[in-house]
């Protein structure tokens, strides 16, 4: 393809993800002309031309257009859908440094806005998915590993900002490929081990400290839902748990968010966990754990405590009749809470365990 030619449908791609608004006088019609102009772009030029042009495009938009790059991704992101196994395999390399560079759109270049960081990477995020649904296991491989080399290790030289980009990109895979993902997995719990375990927060800004936490939650809560492999050992769920355990003291983020992390994060993991544990000793081990946050001095992580020893029950079912005999003790002990809503609470907490096990708990108080 000519020189002119080329540049030409850089100006295409350039013009069709300016923003409606970006014009003097914009036309009523423009977003639905610009929208048709980028599918046909996605759809109608080949990867050969295109790749190259996306790849200059982002270099330029970056630097000063960054809300755009939503629009360019979402170009990519239809082309990587009408790409045919022989272009990906031709293109794999290329489209795998773009992506490497992609990624590091937070570290490089919005390490201070949280709001469109999460944007614009979540559309990069959107894109790269597009194309791991299109890759086979021997395939997507190398990518992955790829990807956690260049992003997983935060040290001097590379800016922290790339580990929450790591875990947010393994979040949204997990959820995409499900019992596959578990497989490739293993490189990952030590990580994350660390960043739940940290004595000072990776982030100055508590909500990018919070955001962290509650990524490797979910993902971890979709590694024990989705194995069926056995894939957490006893080495492995002995490695977590403590850590696992010890985020009903972590009260990063205020009040507020703390009582969300926990709602919808750590509870709903530390249930899933101790599915994925099958085993009766660290039922036992995991549940006596929890049982010893009940005793905290803070009445946010007492109550935070209370709702995992229910989470537990309700994942067990059955098989938390055998921990009752060492959980009753305490929950008696938080019936006389100095608290009003731990009182209240337990109450609940105990009515519902017996709803779930079908039988009265005052037999074992």
């Amino acid at each position: 393809m000519s020189a002119s030619l080329s540049s030409w449908w850089r100006f295409c791609l350039y013009f069709s993800v300016l923003n409606p608004g970006s014009f003097s006088a914009p036309s009523p019609h423009l977003a639905v002309r610009l929208t048709a102009l980028r599918l046909t772009i996605a759809t109608k030029v080949p990867p050969r031309v295109l790749l190259p042009t996306v790849t200059k495009c982002y270099a330029r938009l970056v630097q000063d257009q960054k809300n755009q790059l939503v629009a360019l991704m979402s170009i990519l992101q239809e082309h990587i859908g009408h790409m045919d196994r022989d272009q990906l395999t031709l293109h794999q390399s290329e489209l795998t440094t773009f992506f490497l560079t992609a990624l590091d759109f937070r570290a490089m270049h919005c390490q201070e806005d949280l709001e469109k960081a999460q944007k614009v990477e979540g559309a990069v995020i959107d894109c790269l998915l597009a194309l791991v649904l299109k890759l086979s296991e021997v395939t997507f491989r190398p990518l992955f590993f790829k990807v956690i080399l260049h992003l997983g290790t935060p040290d001097q030289h590379y800016p922290k900002e790339r580990v929450l980009t790591l875990v947010r990109l393994c979040d949204a895979v997990a959820l995409r490929l499900k019992g596959l993902f578990v497989l490739f997995s293993g490189n990952l719990l030590p990580l994350f081990c660390d960043l739940l375990t940290l004595k000072t927060p990776l982030f100055q800004l508590e909500e990018k400290t919070s955001l962290l936490v509650s990524l490797v939650l979910d993902c971890l809560h979709k590694i024990c839902l989705y194995d069926t492999h056995k894939f957490l050992s006893r080495e492995r769920a002995e490695a977590l748990m403590t850590p696992l355990v010890d985020q009903l003291e972590n009260l990063q983020g205020g009040e507020g968010e703390y009582q969300r992390r926990v709602a919808q994060s750590l509870v709903p993991c530390l249930g899933q966990f101790a599915v994925a544990l099958a085993d009766d000793s660290q039922w036992k081990s995991l549940n006596y754990q929890v049982l010893l946050k009940t005793r905290h001095t803070d009445h946010k992580v007492r109550l935070s405590a209370l709702a995992s020893l229910l989470e537990l029950c309700s994942k067990l079912r059955e098989n938390y009749l055998v921990l009752l005999p060492e959980t009753v003790p305490f929950l008696a002990e938080l019936m006389e809470d100095e608290n009003e809503e731990v009182e209240k609470e337990v109450q609940r907490v105990v009515q519902e365990m017996e709803n779930v096990l079908g039988e009265p708990l005052q037999t074992y108080f």
